[in-house]
């Protein structure tokens, strides 16, 4: 998955990932969502992303952690035209940028 995110980005920053279990929900959520209402980029509590899947003997979930700019964009749109709660990646933010999609940081300035 991480691999897939940086091809897609084109971005070297990856978004920390978290795994779990229909029964480790609760270690990601105070009120843990029904796997079978997730839908892929849809974004929980405004902190983590649902990405997919993944089928090894066990269903894990996988859910990105959205990095706080991200999570600030959200907070902010939320409060001019979304329910709280979830909502739609493909909405942009202040910056005109969607807000599931990461920009590229910027080079140092002075090298190491």
């Amino acid at each position: 998955m991480a691999i897939r995110l940086v091809t897609q980005s084109g971005n070297d920053y990856v978004p920390e990932l978290e795994a779990v279990t229909t029964e480790e929900f609760r270690t990601l959520f105070e009120q843990p969502p029904r796997p079978i209402s997730l839908h892929s980029n849809q974004v929980l509590n405004n902190k983590f992303r649902y990405l997919g899947a993944i089928r090894t003997g066990d269903v894990f979930y996988l859910f990105a952690r959205l990095d706080p700019y991200e999570q600030a964009a959200l907070m902010e749109q939320q409060g001019k035209n979304l329910s709280p709660g979830t909502t739609d990646l493909h909405a942009a933010s202040a910056t005109g940028q969607p807000v599931g999609q990461t920009s590229t940081r910027p080079r140092r300035s002075v090298p190491r």
